[in-house]
């Protein structure tokens, strides 16, 4: 993969590994173990697996201690194989560090695995091993293997364990990498002194395929935010990450945020002050309407002053930013439709003709049809859903039950028929045809979001009834059938 894309970052394609497990057939969530990694390491702890523990230290002590044999090197890696090596990597190293193993016939396995393991969970521990036993010469294969995302978290503990210089080597591999790995490396670059690597925290060190908000607030102090904003030439570029970094801390969620950031009084005054002079663009739009809402939802808060509120408020009040917003909206192919519809709804901006043009262009673009609906009224609700029942194969989504989730390529039209009923919510009687069709469909949320609608509505046309009545003999899921004939016998739905 180096020799064809270089360093990196590679392209999706390049991180499919040969033991990839088939997609869910019935549209489930594609959970990678990538994936699965990075949210138990940062959201849920690990799950420690002491029998799988014990067969491995085993296999690796019949390993380097007796003569080589390979059908114990082969037992050892179909072991790793069917093992988690999130469960088991901390406490091996534990146990190697107070063992009395060779350390060069330990080295000697650890690169076998890594090099020549065909199962991720043996590559992975081939990694954990070279990190508890390697040497300096191992860091060329480590960001070899650490570019692939699959192997980031576990090349980046091997570099921070092995190399002399481990801050910079982590610094090489974070560049290589834009999805859970850049998290797993810039994470272990916190509280850097280098100035490199703090300017680069800031101006793209953060940016990564998940969300932001887990990088933004290590960016925002060990990069030193605000004193680089007090800086007499901050440029365009500074000025751009430096807003999108105060964008993820004012969204919050997985990491810490705008509460935590001791300087966050100051940086968002001073970048608001930055902003005041500069070019409009809908990237500096967006991070402004972000900030400026938190500082709304948090008004009665004392540590958030009212100056600040005001000064951002009077910010958001210029023409410049509708000007722009609508200039977006006005071309239906502009790659910045979505970013400049959720502007239009924060500033309120009446956009439905500009989103009835986009959506007869592109009628399963489901962004869009979510924000349409979020942003309607009464008559815009009628419009919208009129413009559904004609742009949407209705005859093709009245293709169910089954019990599909709908996530996938091949469930677009669902989305967007899932999005335009479960705003039809505050609507009674508007978009029955669309109601009938989606407690016909084959994905089971999209039976019940119709469901849900039909229950908050005062009053349920009698025809609708009678759908609700006909999907119920036929459901297929146990939950949604029980759900239908509580709403049938005049309960609460659960």
């Amino acid at each position: 993969m180096s020799l064809r894309y270089g360093p990196g970052p590679w392209p999706a394609e390049a991180g499919e590994l040969p033991d990839e497990p088939p997609r869910p057939a019935n549209g489930g969530l594609h959970f990678p173990s990538v994936v699965r990694d990075g949210v138990e390491s940062h959201h849920f702890g690990r799950q420690d697996d002491p029998d799988a523990l014990a067969d491995v230290v085993a296999l690796l002590s019949r390993l380097v201690t007796g003569p080589p044999d390979h059908a114990d090197l082969v037992r050892l890696h179909e072991r790793l194989a069917a093992t988690s090596a999130l469960g088991i990597a901390d406490e091996l190293i534990e146990q190697i560090r107070r063992g009395e193993l060779p350390g060069d016939r330990l080295h000697v396995v650890a690169r076998h695995l890594a090099e020549y393991g065909t199962r991720r969970e043996a590559v992975k521990i081939g990694l954990v091993l070279i990190g508890a036993c390697g040497e300096e010469s191992d860091r060329e294969l480590l960001l070899l293997l650490g570019a692939l995302e699959e192997f980031t978290l576990y090349a980046v503990l091997a570099l921070v364990r092995t190399q002399t210089d481990g801050q910079r080597a982590v610094f090489e591999l974070a560049r290589r990498v834009q999805d859970w790995g850049r998290i797993h490396a810039v994470e272990r670059l916190k509280d850097c002194d280098d100035p490199d690597i703090k300017a680069w925290l800031l101006r793209d060190g953060f940016r990564n395929g998940i969300m932001n908000e887990y990088l933004a607030h290590l960016a925002a102090t060990t990069g030193e935010l605000y004193p680089a904003l007090l800086e007499p030439d901050v440029d365009a570029g500074l000025l751009d990450s430096a807003g999108e970094i105060l964008e993820a801390l004012a969204e919050g969620g997985p990491a810490e945020d705008m509460n935590d950031y001791p300087d966050a009084v100051p940086a968002m005054s001073r970048w608001a002050t930055l902003l005041a002079g500069r070019e409009a663009t809908l990237g500096r739009l967006n991070s402004l309407l972000t900030i400026h809402g938190f500082l709304q939802d948090n008004q009665d808060e004392p540590r958030w002053p009212a100056s600040l509120r005001r000064q951002y408020e009077e910010l958001v009040a210029e023409s410049r930013w509708p000007e722009l917003t609508l200039a977006h909206l006005a071309d239906p192919d502009d790659p910045r439709f979505g970013s400049a519809l959720w502007a239009a709804g924060r500033l309120r901006l009446p956009v439905l003709p500009q989103i009835t043009t986009r959506l007869e262009r592109r009628p399963l673009d489901d962004f869009v049809w979510w924000h349409a609906m979020n942003m309607a009224g009464p008559a815009e609700a009628a419009e919208l859903t009129a413009l559904a029942a004609r742009l949407l194969p209705l005859a093709d989504l009245a293709n169910g039950p089954g019990d599909h989730f709908g996530f996938g390529d091949n469930f677009a039209a669902d989305r967007v028929l899932d999005y335009v009923v479960s705003g039809l919510q505050p609507f009674p009687g508007t978009g029955l045809p669309l109601i009938e069709v989606a407690l016909r469909n084959r994905v089971t949320r999209v039976r019940n979001m119709a469901l849900r609608t039909l229950s908050a509505w005062p009053v349920v046309p009698d025809q609708a009834l009678d759908w609700v009545r006909q999907a119920a003999a036929v459901e297929p899921n146990e939950h949604t059938r029980t759900d239908m004939e509580t709403f049938l016998a005049g309960g609460e739905l659960s």
